[in-house]
């Protein structure tokens, strides 16, 4: 079986640095950064703190102007991307041409930028761009209410209970400080909390030296954030469905229903029949949803993965012709996974079949062993993920199936 995921070599620098490495000979070298931390660590009382802290580091670059250091990727051919932050880290990539000199600068300034950064400048500036990316997410604060109340039925005693989203809340953004902000920064942006994906066309020993003789090789104290234990056991929610008419918060007109169901998912159920399950329900929902009752363009079925706990969800746009039995309709779909076995069976076959398909670039590669890296806290290989799906047995199609119980569902219907 081919394994590029296997291929990966280990090396722990000694500020506690983990750096995973794989040599392919290419012309260029790519490499992402994963900080262990992201939305989860947010001060209950300051709400998107994190996200802010992304916004600030690329504007305090030190010995470096940040219209100069676009102007370097540019013109080397090369890419950056300078932040996003999600409930479980905050990630940001590279890419340049494989030769030392550049990339020993890009290595400079990303070392720079999130090792040994004061947040001093463009903190209220970047505050005014947060404020707008808000009112761009949540038009109306009843939306930002519905988030929340969605949140608070799920997942009460658990950190998403007062979390929505890593972009935070008025109360966290607005009233954060320089000190609030760099406190933040100095305790996770620290070696021992940072992991590396580097790709391309430099050799490892190469690769390694030039880290411990840049920024990244300083010695910052600090540690990394653990996996926490499964939470449990989840709770029913007190209230389990929402609808509510739009008309009475937009002037526009709107024509069409949203439907969201979500439940509160054990994160111990195993992983990739949790995969299978979901694809063989997103098809029951596809067949039975649009192309039988042609009741929506689209509508499916997901997970999120937040470390001790998981979010499944299935949403859809329909027509309002069915807004009262949407519901109804749902809980059917999902009954239906059980008897399902010709479905199960081909898509397993499918999954195991994609396992021995693998084709990545080298950013796709480096993209999604950052991703194992943030869930995981390791590279998962391909071999494993089919020694895995070797288990999966249709049996845990109904376990699934009781975990999406209907007095464990948040209905959440937004309609005409």
């Amino acid at each position: 079986m081919y394994d590029p995921y296997s291929e990966f070599i280990k090396h722990v620098l000694p500020n506690g640095l983990e750096v995973h490495s794989v040599f392919w000979d290419r012309p260029w070298i790519g490499m992402e950064i994963v900080v262990h931390s992201g939305g989860r660590e947010d001060p209950v009382a300051m709400p998107g703190l994190a996200h802010y802290v992304e916004h600030m580091v690329s504007c305090n670059i030190p010995n470096r102007e940040f219209d100069q250091v676009k102007e370097f990727f540019e013109t080397c051919g090369g890419k950056a991307e300078f932040g996003s932050t999600g409930y479980l880290s905050t990630r940001y990539k590279f890419g340049v041409p494989a030769d030392l000199t550049t990339f020993r600068e890009a290595l400079t300034i990303f070392g720079l930028m999130l090792l040994g950064a004061q947040l001093k400048k463009d903190v209220e500036k970047e505050r005014k761009i947060i404020f707008r990316e808000f009112n761009g997410r949540y038009p109306f604060l009843e939306k930002l209410d519905w988030d929340m109340d969605i949140r608070k039925a799920l997942f009460k005693g658990h950190r998403l209970e007062t979390w929505n989203r890593p972009l935070g809340r008025p109360e966290g953004f607005l009233s954060a400080s320089e000190g609030d902000l760099q406190g933040f920064y100095d305790q996770y942006y620290v070696p021992a909390n940072i992991s590396l994906v580097i790709i391309g066309g430099l050799p490892t020993e190469e690769v390694i030296a030039e880290l411990e003789k840049s920024p990244w090789g300083m010695k910052k104290s600090g540690t990394r954030n653990q996996i926490p234990r499964p939470f449990g056991p989840l709770t029913i929610p007190t209230e389990q469905r929402k609808t509510v008419k739009l008309s009475d918060y937009v002037s526009f007109k709107v024509d069409m229903t949203e439907y969201n169901a979500k439940w509160a998912f054990p994160a111990g159920f195993h992983q990739q029949a949790r995969r299978v399950f979901d694809q063989v329900l997103g098809k029951i929902l596809f067949d039975e949803i649009r192309e039988k009752r042609e009741l929506a363009y689209s509508i499916g079925s997901g997970y999120t993965d937040f470390h001790d706990v998981c979010e499944y969800e299935i949403n859809g746009r329909i027509s309002p012709d069915a807004t009262p039995y949407i519901d109804e309709l749902v809980r059917k779909c999902i009954s239906m996974v059980p008897s399902r076995r010709d479905l199960f069976d081909r898509k397993l076959k499918s999954c195991m079949q994609k396992c021995l398909m693998i084709d990545l670039s080298g950013s796709d590669l480096a993209d999604i062993s950052a991703g194992d890296l943030v869930s995981d806290h390791r590279i998962i290989p391909m071999q494993e993920v089919w020694d895995e799906l070797q288990k999966v047995t249709f049996e845990q199609m109904a376990e699934a199936v009781a975990l999406l119980s209907s007095e464990r569902q948040y209905t959440f219907i937004t309609c005409p």
